[in-house]
């Protein structure tokens, strides 16, 4: 709800200043009701105004109830007396636009003016919808461009692109939460359900046009609804926000720096879960937003879950029963639904509110060698988290929330970055298997989970090289050597798909 919305923005400052006497814009205000809501229940402190570009909204400000905070005729763009000495009017502390933002018909310009506005460690704060990673705005999208005119949104960007906008401008990212996935709001706002596009008499309207296909890019997962902050670097400094505050230093790709280590947050008493979508255990093509369509194998030669049905075929026509040689039954089962079955688990242990990050190693696929490009196969399972890729492969340059470089010496890969590490049939490349586990090591939060998917018995495969094999017991040694708790281990088997099969037969 946009009581919600406040909610958050007011947390976000307390977050990072004083909380106490900020000069604070609602760029875009509407009819008020922000002004209204933050005048009633933030710091009698706070110094609020508002800018409206239209006349009707500011009438209907002036004709409410007896307030303190002002509102003015203009653009959110026109901000030239705020910090202009001969104005006498002091730099604004904080700026928050509510789904407004996206109408700027110039992102630049008003990101510019903005941060020209803000006094020193001032924030910028914004509710809006963004492009989800993977996705093109420039690429001919029919959808994305009836969205954009019919919305007039001329500001589509994902949070890494409107970053490198913000920073020309000193502007650094230091909070970025996907409230869509927080929030569940496909169920809750659209019930999982893309929406009836039939005009009627009632409903041919622009803005109607422009609601339904919001609705539907969020459901294809195309668009994200996130809460991004800003906060500028140098300027007039301002007595009401501390440096200190902030309870993360981010370096400029919005992961933590090396030496600033963070520990993962679990659920304290009286305190309310983290809202996501439970992730589901299949495999998706990667080509595409929201990991692309729905695969029923691994790939096109091999199925996989047949783990604890060859354990009994196995069991039941052994011609040996000499007892190194066997395995226990509970090591067998389905890959994909255990490392589901953890990641749901973890990610339910975690409070509101909270936000972080999912890093699929390997993400990309080894272009040079033939493999298709995939940019987002695993993003289904980063849930609430932001999906970042690393890889080696020269593909992965210029792929949004992506690291370019070799796992095993990744200077790039900042400690304590992620929440959640993964790989899937990655490490045999590798080199040297025990390095990269030293990486994975250095750059997973304390308490974060770290899920990797590894051959014991498969064929050559030099993608770029092809190295090494692990057993349940070698995995386990390596992990634990570096400071993991093994939560679980095991074999999955996997088999050729029954048309292939046939193929082959014939």
């Amino acid at each position: 709800s946009t009581l919600i919305h406040y909610e958050l923005i007011l947390s976000a400052m307390r977050q990072f200043t004083s909380g106490e006497g900020l000069r604070v814009l609602d760029a875009g205000c509407g009819l008020g009701a922000g002004l209204m809501w933050f005048e009633t229940n933030g710091p009698k402190s706070f110094d609020l105004v508002g800018h409206t570009i239209s006349s009707s909204q500011l009438n209907f400000i002036n004709n409410l109830p007896q307030h303190k905070f002002e509102a003015f005729l203009k653009s959110y763009d026109d901000l030239e007396a705020y910090g202009d000495d001969s104005s006498g009017i002091r730099a604004l502390d904080v700026i928050y636009s509510i789904e407004a933002f996206i109408h700027s018909p110039d992102e630049e310009h008003t990101l510019k003016q903005w941060a020209k506005a803000l006094a020193d460690q001032g924030l910028v704060i914004l509710v809006d919808d963004f492009l989800a990673v993977g996705v093109d705005k420039d690429a001919e999208d029919i959808q994305i461009q009836i969205f954009a005119k019919s919305w007039m949104a001329n500001v589509l960007h994902t949070t890494s692109s409107l970053t490198e906008v913000a920073e020309r401008h000193n502007l650094k990212l230091v909070l970025d939460r996907d409230l869509g996935s927080e929030y569940n709001i496909n169920k809750w706002n659209y019930g999982n359900k893309f929406p009836d596009m039939a005009p009627t008499k009632r409903k041919s309207h622009q803005g109607w046009l422009g609601s339904k296909m919001r609705q539907r890019l969020m459901i294809e997962g195309k668009l994200t609804y996130r809460l991004v902050v800003f906060q500028k670097q140098g300027g007039v400094e301002s007595p009401n926000i501390s440096k200190n505050r902030q309870s993360t230093q981010e370096n400029n790709t919005g992961l933590v720096e090396e030496g600033e280590c963070s520990e993962v947050q679990t659920i304290a008493e009286n305190k309310q879960p983290l809202v996501f979508e439970e992730i589901v255990p299949e495999h998706r093509t990667g080509k595409g937003s929201g990991g692309g369509s729905k695969m029923k194998c691994i790939s096109g030669w091999y199925c996989c879950g047949m783990g604890e049905t060859w354990w009994e075929n196995l069991d039941a026509n052994r011609t040996d029963t000499t007892s190194y040689l066997k395995l226990d039954k509970s090591l067998f089962g389905d890959y994909m639904e255990k490392v589901v079955e953890h990641l749901n688990k973890f990610y339910r242990t975690l409070p509101e509110g909270t936000v972080g990050k999912f890093l699929d190693i390997g993400g990309t696929g080894n272009v040079a060698k033939g493999m298709r490009k995939v940019t987002s196969k695993f993003s289904h399972f980063a849930g609430p988290f932001d999906y970042w890729l690393l890889d080696s492969d020269s593909a992965a340059k210029g792929v949004e929330n992506a690291l370019h470089c070799d796992m095993a010496d990744c200077k790039e890969a900042p400690t304590c970055g992620f929440d959640v590490t993964f790989s899937h049939t990655v490490l045999e490349h590798t080199h040297r298997p025990w390095d990269t586990l030293d990486t994975i090591a250095r750059i997973t939060k304390k308490g974060g989970l770290t899920a990797h998917v590894v051959p014991f018995s498969y064929q050559y495969h030099a993608t770029p090289d092809d190295n090494f094999r692990f057993s349940h017991r070698g995995v386990t040694t390596l992990l634990e050597d570096r400071g993991f708790t093994i939560l679980d281990v095991g074999y999955d088997i996997c088999t050729k798909p029954k048309v292939l099969k046939a193929y082959v037969r014939k």
